[in-house]
């Protein structure tokens, strides 16, 4: 587990690498998925992001290629939410293995309160 700094309307870049149990790098298959969301367990989530399609505000997560990581760019839009600790899920949707959503990881993930960089 790691912890993840933002700042609130702040854009943020993040590599995410999916391993299996045995430690191997997964990379997802053209009709596999990946999606991020962040909130807090038993709330609603606070933004989701998914390999599918970008959010309203162009936050995307682009799949993973036998060369790059699975690249998470949140748009500062996106990063409007109340400054507070969070939970980063992490899931994968395998269409090889049952068609359903598996949590692969979860990371603490801190929004702050941006400082005024022009004062």
């Amino acid at each position: 587990m790691a912890l993840i700094l933002a700042y609130r309307e702040r854009g943020l870049t993040r590599d995410i690498t999916i391993k299996d149990a045995a430690g191997d790098t997964i990379v997802p298959g053209k009709n596999d998925q990946v999606r991020v969301m962040i909130g807090r367990q038993g709330d609603d989530m606070l933004l989701t992001v998914s390999s599918d399609a970008p959010t309203a505000n162009g936050s995307t997560l682009t799949k993973a290629t036998a060369t790059t990581a699975n690249r998470l760019r949140l748009d500062a839009q996106d990063l409007v939410f109340s400054q507070g600790t969070y939970t980063m899920f992490i899931d994968y949707f395998d269409v090889a293995d049952a068609n359903e959503w598996k949590n692969i990881d979860r990371q603490v993930f801190v929004l702050e309160e941006s400082e005024n960089i022009n004062a």
